[in-house]
Formats: structure tokens, C-alpha cells, sequence
């Protein structure tokens, strides 16, 4: 049983790191260091994770391309998607979407806890979601325990985008809106746990509450109050489906970088030659 928490303060981009981030000397992405490996998660810092390739126009974190992009447009694909497919298709979509960033998260630092510290690892999540400026998490409440099957998180999301962007392009909601969020949260919490974790929001800066609370469950405990969060996954069953897709991915693309390791060896060699 391990009971977590993550720094107060997250770390923002401001527009001169972004700069230095663009111009930033070509590399490619390196494997995990002695470093990375005893990493906790405070000590996440957003410009040491990644890799800038200004003359191929890639940004990468370890094996992984990323991209920056603005809130704002993301608010108004939201506003586009909510109009086109409706309300409740566009949760889904959106909800999915942040299960497979969660996951994928989860998957990059496997090998940066001390041990076998599944909490440890977990605790990567909530920190790499302040330093991606998704939203700052406050833990209230952590005991996971992979023995017993324990899964029982209970945290505040602070300064969510999600939140902001909705009620700026859509105003005040009628339910909770932080689609992403909650799906970053159950995919990388899943990952992590070896097994089905659900989340949900029970409060919502989006619809007006005065903050956005967050309750994550093992699916085996996770009893009444999980019932309403459960209802779209059971519907479609998409969850196990959607790991065992990311966890190909996640193979197919160490496969290729071993590939290009082999083959920038083989051109070392015949230029020696």
C-alpha cells in the first residue's frame, strides 16, 4: 500500500522556451539511462525529456513523435466534433483519444521507477499531465496495491484545459466535460495497475462547480458510485481492445527503432570501409 502525491507547482512553457525547444540540435531520441531509471517524478522536466530536430521538423520523447499545439484550437475541434456527431459520440471520441495518450504515457516510463514500485511508476502520470499543460493534479487520495487489487484514487484537477475550452466555446455544460482528462487518466492508470481502471469526474469547473474532482477504481472494486462512468465502456467494450492495440504500437515501434539502430551501424561500417 503506497499513498502518493505530486508536486504543487507545475511548470509552464513560456514563449522563449519554446523557441530554444525549436532550435534545438538534431538527435535522435535516446535510450533510458542509469538516470531515468532511479527518476521519480518530481524530478520531470519537460525540455531534458525531449528531443527538438528543427531541420526535419520532429519534436520526439524517447521513441515517441510529439507535437505542440495551441488550446484554443483544440477548443474549437471539440466545438466542431460536438456539433457534427453530438454530444454524446463526441465523449467517446475524445475520451478514447485521452485514453491512448495515458496509455502510451504509462508505457514510455516503465522502466523509470525504482524497482518494482508500481506506485511509483504511477505517479509519473499525474506529473507528465502538469508538464504536457493538460492540467495540474492534487492528489487527495492514493492507495494502490496490485497484491490485493486496490485501486482507489481520489484527486482535484486544477486549471484543466478541457474545462476552459468548453465553457469558452460551448459555455456552462450540463455535465462534467473533461473527456481527455478522465480518459488520459483511466488508460494510464490501466496500464500501470495491469488491469481495467475506471475514472470519472464528479465535479466539474465545466458545468460550474467550483473545481474538477476525480475518483479512479479498480474495476473489480469499484462498486455504485463507478456506475454512472462505466456505462459507455461496458456498452462498447472498448477499453481491453484499445490497450491490446496501443501495446502492438508500442512493440511495433521499438521494433523499428532497433531496425534503424542496425542499419545507421551498417552505413558506419561501409563508410569506414
Amino acid at each position: 500500500v503506497t499513498h502518493q502525491t505530486v508536486p504543487d507547482e507545475p511548470e509552464f512553457i513560456g514563449q522563449a522556451e519554446a523557441h530554444l525547444l525549436l532550435a534545438a540540435s538534431v538527435r535522435h531520441p535516446d535510450p533510458p539511462t542509469e538516470a531515468h531509471r532511479e527518476m521519480n517524478s518530481s524530478a520531470l522536466k519537460l525540455f531534458e525529456l525531449l528531443q527538438a530536430d528543427a531541420a526535419t521538423g520532429t519534436i520526439h520523447f524517447k521513441h515517441r513523435r510529439m507535437l505542440l499545439m495551441d488550446a484554443d484550437a483544440m477548443g474549437l475541434l471539440r466545438k466542431d466534433l460536438i456539433q457534427t456527431v453530438g454530444m454524446d459520440r463526441a465523449r467517446r471520441i475524445l475520451t478514447r483519444f485521452g485514453y491512448a495518450c495515458g496509455y502510451r504515457d504509462a508505457l514510455m516510463t516503465k522502466d523509470w521507477q525504482a524497482g518494482d514500485n508500481v506506485a511509483d511508476w504511477w505517479s509519473f502520470g499525474p506529473r507528465l499531465h502538469a508538464l504536457e499543460g493538460m492540467v495540474r493534479v492534487r492528489i487527495l487520495n492514493s492507495r494502490i496495491d496490485t497484491d490485493g487489487g486496490v485501486f482507489n484514487v481520489d484527486a482535484e484537477w486544477v486549471n484543466s484545459y478541457e474545462a476552459e475550452q468548453h465553457r469558452t466555446h460551448l459555455g456552462v455544460a450540463d455535465s462534467p466535460v473533461c473527456w481527455t482528462l478522465v480518459g488520459y487518466a483511466a488508460g494510464h492508470a490501466t496500464a500501470v495497475f495491469g488491469r481495467d481502471v475506471w475514472c470519472g469526474e464528479k465535479e466539474c469547473v465545466g458545468k460550474g462547480d467550483a473545481r474538477c474532482l476525480v475518483i479512479a477504481r479498480a474495476a473489480n472494486e469499484s462498486g455504485e458510485q463507478m456506475r454512472p462512468f462505466r456505462a459507455d465502456d461496458e456498452e462498447e467494450d472498448i477499453q481491453a481492445e484499445l490497450g491490446r492495440l496501443l501495446d502492438a504500437l508500442d512493440r511495433r515501434e521499438q521494433d523499428l527503432k532497433r531496425q534503424e539502430a542496425k542499419v545507421s551501424t551498417l552505413e558506419s561500417q561501409l563508410i569506414t570501409l
